[in-house]
């Protein structure tokens, strides 16, 4: 077998510079050596600034977190509008797109996924042409990546001549194998809310698997949807052994996916209206999810030795 990197990462890094800062302490204090970041947030200048002091050595991996879910488009909701509402924010689900998926035909889905790709290359833009910002990644909010319509103008998009050179090495897959789960020791059973996702984006991910291993991407191992927004020291104590040696036994890297960085007021949201959304950034969970990572640097420098 061989020892792979294992990238402990947080998601949402940029909504405000308040939530960055909390993510980044996780660097400082932390085990935590991969973030995500949204490109559609109202400070990313400085959120990348923040970025750029705190690890000026370059150390942590960085990856576009695209975005469909919330706040508005870069493209300019004009020209994507089958994916904004009235008031230019993104207002499209999960469902409608996976729906949008097989029901779309004809000339509404050629004009769907040119609205998916202008949108991809202005959020691609502002973290690489605009901002410099080294990703060698790529993910996405809540998974939308994963939807083969919008997975397939992803990849369209990287092959273009524009973004030849960013020479992306890793797309996630987020779907855990479920053999650690049940091989390791029983942390707390997994939501059913978390195992519906997890049969949802089992749908695509073979013929997404497939696509990438076609181009040469690596897939990390991932550990994150069975336990989302429960990723603490209990459940990752109890699985992590398992998981990282069903990544060394298919000789590729391991991703831990963590939220911490909890919003503490309405101004930071990306899109006050979402209520559902609010619940999401302001949960406790983010701040355990901060601790479990802190926790793992003591069992990183043990590993080490």
């Amino acid at each position: 077998m061989v020892d792979k990197v294992t990238w402990y990462h947080a998601d949402d890094f940029g909504i405000s510079l308040e939530q960055s800062e909390k993510i980044l302490s996780c660097y400082q204090e932390g085990a935590l050596n991969s973030i995500s970041i949204l490109a559609n947030v109202p400070d990313l200048d400085g959120t990348l600034a923040l970025l750029d002091r705190v690890d000026a050595k370059g150390v942590i991996r960085r990856v576009l977190h695209l975005n469909f879910v919330e706040g508005r488009p870069l493209a300019g909701a004009n020209k994507v509008p089958l994916l904004a509402d009235k008031e230019g924010y993104f207002d499209k689900s999960f469902i409608r797109f996976f729906l949008w998926n097989y029901t779309a035909c004809g000339r509404r889905r050629a004009k769907l996924k040119a609205q998916i790709r202008e949108e991809i290359r202005a959020q691609l833009r502002a973290v690489t042409a605009e901002h410099d910002f080294r990703i060698t990644a790529v993910d996405s909010h809540q998974h939308y990546h994963m939807i083969p319509m919008i997975f397939d103008c992803l990849l369209a998009v990287l092959d273009e001549e524009e973004f030849a050179q960013l020479k992306i090495r890793q797309i996630r897959i987020p779907t855990d194998p479920i053999k650690p789960v049940l091989a390791g020791k029983k942390p707390k059973r997994v939501p059913a809310v978390n195992l519906v996702k997890w049969m949802i984006l089992k749908t695509s991910s073979g013929r997404n698997r497939k696509l990438l291993q076609q181009k040469g991407i690596e897939i990390p191992v991932f550990f994150g949807i069975f336990y989302t927004c429960e990723m603490k020291w209990e459940i990752v104590k109890a699985l992590f052994t398992a998981y990282k040696k069903c990544a060394n036994a298919k000789g590729t890297s391991l991703e831990l996916m963590f939220h911490p960085g909890n919003l503490t007021a309405d101004y930071e949201l990306l899109d006050k209206r979402r209520g559902e959304l609010r619940e999401f950034y302001m949960s406790d969970n983010r701040f355990f999810e901060a601790e479990c990572l802190k926790m793992l640097k003591s069992q990183c420098a043990r590993s080490a030795h």
